[in-house]
């Protein structure tokens, strides 16, 4: 079995070593890119904000959070 790790949260080296070291433990293969090649999605959100603005989108800061967001429609 296989586990991997990405995104932006996958920089932090005591995560790094802690999932490393456990997974050698339970017999897993644990694979990580490099700490340079493991960026956040701040870049992505804000391109994807770009876009509804320029599409005319507005929303009050009162609005809820919606995690699934369609990014186009």
């Amino acid at each position: 079995d296989l586990v991997t790790v990405s995104g932006g949260v996958s920089c932090n080296e005591e995560l790094r070593k802690q999932l490393g070291e456990a997974c050698a433990r339970e017999g897993f293969e644990f694979k990580n890119a490099e700490p340079w090649l493991c960026t956040d999605n701040a870049a992505m959100i804000a391109f994807a904000a770009s876009l509804r603005l320029q599409n005319g989108f507005q929303s009050d800061l009162t609005e809820e959070i919606d995690p699934n967001l369609a990014l186009a429609k």
